[in-house]
């Protein structure tokens, strides 16, 4: 708990007149004079700044990779191979307005394990078409 200091007491002021050099002293009227001599303050010291380490928002730079030399010649790169999309299935379509006969042979199939129903559409305006997968045989 901190402790309270005691109220200062005042000195006597000094008069200093411009043409002598002598001062005079006015004592304070009802103050007590203090015993104790005056001291000089020491210049104050300045405060030590403290520097914290700032945060960096940069990402971690990438190690460089170099091309391995041998005897002096660079090797060549080659162009990427270009990829054609193959297609996942292979499908056989069977138009509505085919023959009954066609639509009871892949009725077989499908039982065989040869082919399996994907999908329905309609093309060329109102004819619907079914698409079947046709399956690997092992």
């Amino acid at each position: 708990m901190a402790t309270r200091r005691p109220k200062k007491t005042t000195t006597a002021k000094k008069v200093v007149s411009p043409r002598k050099k002598t001062s005079k002293t006015v004592p304070a009227k009802n103050k007590v004079k203090s015993v104790k001599p005056t001291s000089t303050k020491k210049p104050a010291t300045p405060k030590k700044k403290v520097v914290t380490p700032k945060k960096s928002t940069a990402t971690k730079k990438k190690p460089v990779v170099r091309k391995k030399v041998v005897n002096k010649i660079t090797t060549i790169k080659e162009p990427p191979k270009i990829r054609l999309k193959r297609r996942m299935y292979e499908y056989e379509k069977l138009a509505m307005n085919a023959h009954s006969s066609k639509f009871h042979d892949m009725g077989q199939r499908v039982q065989r394990g040869e082919v399996k129903w994907a999908y329905y559409t309609t093309e060329d305006g109102d004819i619907g078409y079914h698409y079947y997968i046709k399956l690997k045989n092992k």
